[in-house]
This record gives structure tokens, sequence and C-alpha cells, in this order.
């Protein structure tokens, strides 16, 4: 009996992909969706994307093979799907090899494997602008240091990484309230580890104080609660991983495993819930959190602190996201903390121990409070839209799913967390270009899972199957090509332009801003009054850019 489902073919390279042969044997759908009206397809380079039906035959050993050529070069590569005791797709690379991968590797074990889920979406991902750096889908766990000779000279604010949504709950962790249940409350399907091995290097840790399975009243924990605002109900939802394991698993990675890369942990919606209204963490509470993450002995080993003797790096002031990616993990792992509700002063005695407030690592996150998959679409991609350039805030792409109503609240939230992340591949890398991207794709079940390969134990749903792997992460690394051109699908030449001028103004102003600065007091001198009237001219015109930038990207509207 055959299968179908969908392929997600996204180009991340500087050469149109163009389709020169296709076979089938007993397949429903295949030529056709490589043929579409009788010509081969044709997907754009930079960003273009096509989706592909497939749908399996009857009989014995159905399968099809499509071959793509990348326009202008020698490189040709081949996409095979076949039935033999299940089915299959993978990837040949027949002119050239990619990272992981060898070239003219044709068997299903050797070969990139795209896995294939029924009635569900699969994805092959190429990126980079050469052999010697395509990055394939599902690529090197170590994406950030595979990359790095990519990435590594970009600010933070010119990189995008897959983010998870209430990263801490993929376990249930104690009683819970009223009505809250796996189903309804639980964000993922791995735990953090899980989540790292799939990608993600921003998460999102939502601290509370409450009674763990272990029995201790006061234990600190992951949590997922909603005031409902409803004096019968009041809160909703339960907790999750404790926190020290979140601490346990991120040494794991990145001690334990060898693995060089960033991560981001941005600490926010604390609240006590052994109270009847649950209340945010007083100092005293946001002190010990800090303690846990802080500790020589149990805390993290990795925690990335402002170097001392850099000029202008003040470890409660300094902008986290204009310090290059190698400045934190050319030499190693680091982990960068944010305390997003709880603001740290100079005096803190965590001050310069690898505790960031929320204005050195701004984020825009705005979710869309939606169950519908085409609202929640066009709900970001509008916010992307505007979010414009010239804002020293990082735009975070909220592909996240909310149940509504009181009948949503038996629904499986990852299920449907599931459907909504089939969608991001084909729909987002066309809208992207040097000014409009988001900086995090933050999902939820990000990676997915794989029978009997999960890290939590616990599942609804035997017969559910939506495993991505590191699908996510080979999507950022297509974005972070997809930004360094300025044409393709995408492109926007006037947004080019301006942020081009914007770069170099606001490299004019820190020059001339230096420059006052060795004054010191001496005001009245003819060259400091020169200097502070350049300093006004420049920052007219930036204020210039601003309005027509927002004049661009419908800002006013």
């Amino acid at each position: 009996m055959g299968e179908g489902g969908f392929l997600n073919v996204v180009n991340g390279t500087p050469h149109d992909w163009v389709v020169t042969s296709t076979t089938q044997h007993k397949m429903k759908s295949w030529d056709s969706q490589w043929q579409p009206n009788g010509k081969y397809l044709r997907i754009p380079k930079k960003g273009g994307s096509s989706r592909i039906y497939i749908e399996w035959g009857s009989g014995s050993h159905p399968g099809g093979d499509v071959g793509i050529q990348m326009e202008g070069t020698n490189y040709r590569f081949m996409l095979h799907a076949w039935s033999n005791h299940g089915f299959y797709i993978w990837a040949e690379f027949q002119t050239f090899s990619v990272q992981g991968y060898a070239q003219g590797a044709n068997d299903y074990g050797t070969a990139l494997n795209v896995n294939w889920i029924h009635d569900g979406d699969v994805a092959f991902i190429l990126s980079g602008d050469n052999p010697s750096n395509f990055f394939p889908s599902n690529g090197p766990v170590a994406w950030m240091q595979a990359s790095l000779d990519s990435i590594g000279n970009r600010p933070l604010r010119k990189l995008c990484m897959p983010g998870s949504h209430d990263s801490g709950m993929a376990i249930k962790n104690g009683p819970g309230t009223i009505g809250a249940t796996s189903d309804n409350s639980l964000t993922q399907w791995q735990t953090v580890h899980g989540q790292l091995v799939a990608g993600a290097r921003y998460f999102d840790v939502r601290p509370c104080i409450g009674k763990g399975s272990n029995g201790n009243p006061n234990e600190m924990m992951c949590g997922h609660y909603s005031n409902t605002n409803n004096n019968a109900i009041k809160w909703q939802g339960m907790s999750g991983e404790y926190i020290q394991d979140v601490i346990n698993s991120v040494n794991r990675f990145l001690v334990d495993e060898g693995n060089r890369e960033l991560v981001i942990i941005n600490l926010s919606h604390a609240y006590n819930t052994n109270h009847e209204w649950y209340r945010d963490f007083t100092p005293e509470e946001w002190e010990r959190v800090f303690d846990m993450f802080t500790n020589p002995a149990t805390g993290l080993k990795n925690l990335w602190k402002i170097p001392k003797g850099v000029p202008g790096r003040d470890p409660v002031t300094t902008s986290i996201w204009d310090i290059p990616l190698k400045d934190f993990i050319g030499n190693g792992a680091a982990v960068v903390v944010i305390s997003e509700d709880f603001t740290l002063t100079s005096d803190s005695r965590f001050s310069g121990q690898g505790i960031f407030n929320r204005s050195q690592y701004d984020v825009r996150n705005e979710y869309s409070n939606s169950d519908k998959n085409d609202h929640i679409m066009k709900d970001q991609f509008t916010k992307m839209l505007k979010h414009g350039f010239t804002t020293h805030r990082l735009f975070l792409l909220s592909w996240t799913y909310s149940l509504q109503g009181a009948g949503n609240l038996i629904q499986n939230l990852r299920k449907k967390a599931d459907e909504v992340n089939r969608s991001i591949y084909v729909t987002l890398p066309p809208k992207c270009n040097p000014q409009t991207f988001p900086n995090i794709l933050y999902v939820d079940s990000i990676g997915g899972w794989k029978k009997g390969e999960r890290d939590n134990g616990t599942n609804s749903d035997q017969g559910h199957y939506s495993w991505q792997g590191r699908n996510l992460a080979s999507l950022a690394m297509a974005i972070n090509w997809i930004t360094t051109w300025n044409d393709g699908p995408g492109a926007d030449s006037t947004g080019n332009s301006l942020q081009a001028e914007w770069d170099s103004l606001h490299g004019e102003l820190k020059n001339v801003q230096n420059s006052i600065d060795t004054f010191g007091g001496s005001t009245n001198q003819p060259e400091y009054v020169q200097l502070v009237r350049s300093r006004q001219n420049l920052e007219d015109r930036v204020n210039n850019i601003r309005v027509q930038e927002r004049s661009h990207y419908g800002m006013d509207s």
C-alpha cells in the first residue's frame, strides 16, 4: 500500500537549481512534481524553495530519482526515493562532497538521509557558495563551529539561529494545576540536551519554585504557567525539568561531548508557585537562580564573561549582539545567560560573572497567540518585515502554536506544533535578505522525535512520528548565507542602500565619539567644538535614514 507526504527543497546557494532528469517506477506522484506544466522544475538561487508531494504506489519496490544541476557549474546531485521494507529518501552528491558526506555515496547507509514521514514533511536543504563550505540538511551537531569560517566574523545581530520555546517543558515534574496535562502544557518532545543536539542555541528557560516530583516543596524547576485572570481557575500550568538538570545538559553537551558552540539561555517568567496567586520572584529568589548558574562546582562550566581590559565593554551595559560570534567560540564553547526580568546593577555580586541584562541582548518577541497556521505565518512575516534594521533589538520569529478555547485543551500542543513547523522551510527563505530576516527561529517541538530515540519517556500517541533532526539548524545556515547576498528571491535594493548608508554612518559616529572622548574636560578647544558639530550632523543623517526606513517598510501604517 502506498504512502504520501511532502519533500521541502530549499536552495541556499548562489546558483539556480535545474532539474535535468527524472525516472520513476510504480509511483503515484513523482515525475509530475518535478515537471510542472511539462517543463523541468527550476528552483531559484539564494532562497528559492519548492514543496514536492510524493506518493508511492503499490507493488514491489516503487521509487523514483531526480537529477539536479546547479546552473553555470558542474555541481550535480540526485535525490532518490525508494521503497524496500520501508520508505526512504536520500541525496547523492555526484560531482562534489559536502560536510559529512562523500562525493558519489549512493548507499542509504552512507548518503545523506532525508528521512520520511507519512502525511508529514521532510526537508532537503543545501547552502553555501562552493563545495568547500556547502552545508547540508541534518548537518553536523556542532554546526556553529563547522561554519565558523563563514559566519565567525558576524556580530550576533547579523546571525540566524534556532531557538526553543518553553525549553524546559519536555517532561512533567510535580503535580501541576487542575486542568493542566502533558498534552496541553508540554511544548517539547526532547529535553534540553536533545534540543541542543537538534541544533537549538537559544533557550527560553522560565524558572519557578514549587513542589517537585522528588517531594521537595521549594524545588527550582522550569515552568509553563499562565494567569487566566479568572478567580475560579486562577493560574494554569505545570513544572518541567529541574534547573539543575538544564545546567547539567548544557555541560554535558559542551564539555563532556566537546561541542564548541555558543548557547544562549534567556531567563524570564519566573514565578513562585507556593502562593495562591503565583507571585514574581523576589530579588533573593533571583539570586538563588544566579547562584545555581554561576556556582563553580555545579554551575555552567563555560559561562562567557566580558574580557577584562577591552575598552567600552562594561559588564552591565555592553551590547552582546554587537560582538562577533568568533569572540565567543573562537577558542572553545561559551554560554551567555540573559536575565530578562531582573536587572543587575554594577555593584551586584553577579556583575561580570556571566549574567547579562535584557538591555544588553534585547529581543523582539511577539507571538501570534493563534491556533491557525495561516494566521501565525502572516502575523510573523508582517512583524519581521516591519521590524527594520535600524532598531537595536534582535528579531525572534515566533513560529509557535497557542491553544485557544476550552475545546483545544484536550489537543496535543506538541503535535500541533509539528504541523506548524512544516511550513517554515519553504515559506521563510524567499522572504529573507540582508535587512529582513529572523535572528532566532523560535519553535516548539524542535527536532521532533523518532520512535525509540527520544530523551523523555512519555508519549500520548505512539503512532506519532515527526523527526526533523537538525534541519532547523540547516535552515538557519541557509538564511545566514541568503543574508550574505543582496539579490535573490527576497532582494530589496532600497533596503540594501539604506542598510549600507546606516552602517557607514554608524562607523563614522563611533570614530567621532572616540575622538570626543579623548578630550576629557577640555571642551572649549576649536577641534572639540568641530567634532561635536560633526557628531550632530551625523546623528541628523542617521535619524533621516530612520524616517526613510520606516516609510520603506510600512512601519508607520
